[in-house]
C-alpha cells in the first residue's frame, strides 16, 4: 500500500474474516482488495484492538488522531537498524520487485500494488535466471503434464465410457 493509503486506513477497511484490507482513497480512485499474510494480519489484529470501525488503524499516541506522517519514527528505525539511504517508498518498490523475482505475473503485481496501467508494473518484473530456466523446462515435450491449455477453447470434462470385458 502507498503511505497515504496506510495512514488513512480505518478499522472497517480491515476484514479479518476474509483476511483482506481494502484501501478506498487510492491514487487511481479505485478500491482494491489486498490479501493479508500471517505477519501483517497479526500486526493489524493488535493495532485494531479496542477500536471502533470508524477509528484509524494508525493513530498518534500524542493526539489519538490519525498519524499524518512517519518521518521521525522511520528515520529513528533506520538509524537503530544501521540502514542509510532508504526512503519509505523504497519499501513498496521492494515489495513489487520481490514479487517479480518470485515469478508472479505482472497482472497480479499490478493488482496488489494498485497500478491501473500494466506498464507501471513492468519495471518490477524482470526475468530471473531461475524463472527463465523453469519456463523453458515447463514446455518440454516429456514434462509430466502434457496438455494444451488454450485460451479460447474451454477444457472439456472427460467423457465416461463403459467397457465390457
Amino acid at each position: 500500500m502507498r503511505l497515504g493509503e496506510q495512514l488513512r486506513l480505518r478499522k472497517r477497511q480491515v476484514d479479518f474474516l476474509r483476511n483482506m484490507v481494502t484501501p478506498t482513497e487510492t491514487k487511481n480512485g479505485k478500491d482494491r482488495d489486498i490479501p493479508l499474510n500471517v505477519e501483517v494480519r497479526a500486526a493489524l489484529v493488535e493495532l485494531c484492538q479496542n477500536k471502533s470501525s470508524d477509528d484509524f488503524v494508525f493513530t498518534s499516541p500524542k493526539t489519538d488522531g490519525r498519524l499524518k506522517e512517519v518521518k521521525k519514527g522511520f528515520k529513528t528505525a533506520l538509524r537503530i537498524a544501521g540502514i542509510e539511504g532508504l526512503r519509505w517508498h523504497d519499501l513498496r518498490a521492494t515489495f513489487g520487485t520481490r514479487l517479480g523475482e518470485a515469478g508472479y505475473d505482472a497482472f497480479t503485481i499490478a493488482q496488489l500494488m494498485g497500478h491501473s496501467d500494466i506498464r507501471m508494473t513492468a519495471r518490477y518484473v524482470r526475468g530471473t535466471e531461475r524463472n527463465k530456466r523453469a519456463a523453458v523446462e515447463a514446455v518440454r515435450l516429456d514434462f509430466q503434464v502434457s496438455r494444451h491449455n488454450g485460451v479460447t477453447k474451454e477444457e472439456q470434462p472427460p467423457k465416461l465410457v463403459a467397457v465390457n470385458n
